[in-house]
């Protein structure tokens, strides 16, 4: 049986946003990277089209530790001849949109599937498409993949939870403590489904 084995990819911008329940005139972030954000920034380095079949990254289980946990702000965007929902004309709209300022972010991705892992590492780093950070106007600050040996044996705990220091780290758990509706199923239909997780501290922090 294959050990687990996790590669770890840094999330660092001016500004990002991962929303997760935006509807119609508001777009929400989340505090830290969403599963469905950062899937689909792995989507855009593999080249792989919206619509197109993604369950092969259901064996994959996410963890994300927040290095520098950043700022939440809202911007603001005005939309002129917006068609009305009743359809009785046009108008203009005010939409909110939130982001996170200055945050970085480590992200692991464990599996017991090498190939897939390595194929993700080798598109990370010479990426079919244009990556961002939940947004086409956010930019990565820093090339994706932590260092040139990202990719180690040992689970999302041992990577994420071994420094000496109390930072904030969010795993998928079974049977966490919260759920996040962010698992994608197809990007072409916007489907997902709930993510249980669960929030701990690195060795030093107290257990949430």
């Amino acid at each position: 049986m294959s050990k687990p084995h996790t590669l770890l990819l840094r999330l660092e911008g001016p500004m990002q946003s991962w929303g997760y329940r935006s509807r119609f005139d508001y777009r929400d972030t989340a505090l830290e990277p969403t599963r469905s954000g950062v899937l689909g920034l792995i989507c855009a380095a593999m080249g792989i089209s919206r619509g197109e079949d993604i369950s092969r990254f259901d064996a994959i289980r996410m963890g994300v530790r927040i290095d520098m946990e950043g700022r939440q702000e809202r911007d603001y965007h005005t939309a002129q001849d917006v068609i009305k929902a009743n359809g009785s004309g046009v108008a203009t709209v005010v939409s909110k949109r939130d982001y996170l300022a200055n945050a970085s972010f480590t992200v692991g991705l464990e599996s017991d599937n090498i190939v897939l892992l390595e194929e993700i590492a080798k598109a990370l780093c010479d990426p079919a498409w244009i990556l961002y950070l939940g947004r086409k106007a956010f930019p990565l600050a820093v090339p994706p993949l932590c260092s040139t040996d990202c990719l180690q044996i040992g689970t999302l705990e041992e990577h994420l939870l071994s420094e000496q220091s109390s930072k904030r780290v969010v795993l998928e758990t079974p049977d966490g403590e919260r759920t996040q509706h962010d698992w994608p199923l197809c990007y072409g239909r916007r489907q997902f489904k709930p993510r249980s997780m669960t929030t701990c501290f690195g060795v030093e922090g107290e257990p949430k």
